[in-house]
């Protein structure tokens, strides 16, 4: 499970890393400690064009967005519970929650790197920053999701909350020492992939981003980290130093 994650770099280095045309709403900024339910950034590809079925047609515009961490399906009749921070790739086509995000509504989440727990064997827990360098970049597989809060008025345009969740995998071997899942973490060739909506999700797509991934986690870093990334009020570069 990936339950914190870091954005090192600001709105506009996003921006260019990512080749995104445009900038939708306000970003949140530069996060050592992303906790659920917080904003976050998610890259997408829009068509302002659908054909009858409802399917994109024509060019894409690559967009970011700012989402909440924790994906909210459409259905749900309010925000309160357990926020869906993580979905487990083998099982997503099957959960009524995430099986038609997977179509088409598809994103990726930038992160610098994120946080994970290694348990000791006294049962006590060691995080860790598993990363992608000082200058890397990691590519996220996230779904998204717009839900229409039913307490709001028509003409309230705060009444639509975009939503999202990271998806995870049986942890790469590099990394099964510390956690038995890591993130789904995408290659050039799978991100292109995933983030097109004219590519309909199925399993054959799950499974060439899930062996993307391990490729991507192969070459992660990682050191352990203070115990104080557990705290979600404290939010600073301190976090990601080195024990």
């Amino acid at each position: 499970m990936c339950g914190r994650f870091v954005v090192a770099r600001t709105v506009g280095e996003l921006l260019t890393i990512f080749e995104a045309d445009e900038i939708v709403g306000e970003m949140p900024g530069i996060s050592y400690n992303v906790a659920p339910t917080q904003n976050i950034a998610i890259l997408v590809d829009r068509s302002f064009e659908k054909d009858e079925a409802g399917a994109p047609v024509g060019e894409l515009n690559r967009e970011f967005h700012a989402a909440r961490w924790g994906l909210v399906p459409r259905w749900a009749k309010s925000i309160d519970g357990a926020p869906l921070i993580n979905g487990r790739i083998e099982t997503i086509l099957e959960k009524p929650s995430f099986k038609e995000s997977v179509v088409r509504r598809r994103c990726v989440i930038p992160a610098s790197g994120y946080y994970e727990w290694q348990v000791l064997a006294d049962g006590s827990k060691q995080p860790f920053y598993i990363h992608a360098g000082d200058d890397g970049v990691f590519a996220l597989a996230g779904l998204y999701e717009w839900w229409l809060d039913p307490s709001k008025a028509a003409n309230d345009p705060t009444r639509w909350l975009l939503s999202a969740t990271t998806l995870t995998k049986d942890s790469a071997p590099e990394l099964s020492h510390i956690h038995d899942r890591n993130p789904l973490l995408l290659t050039p060739e799978t991100f292109e992939a995933w983030i097109d909506p004219h590519i309909e999700g199925d399993q054959d797509l799950l499974d060439a981003i899930a062996a993307g991934s391990d490729e991507v986690a192969a070459e992660a870093l990682f050191h352990k980290v203070s115990s104080e990334v557990g705290k979600v009020r404290v939010n600073e570069p301190s976090l990601i130093s080195a024990l």
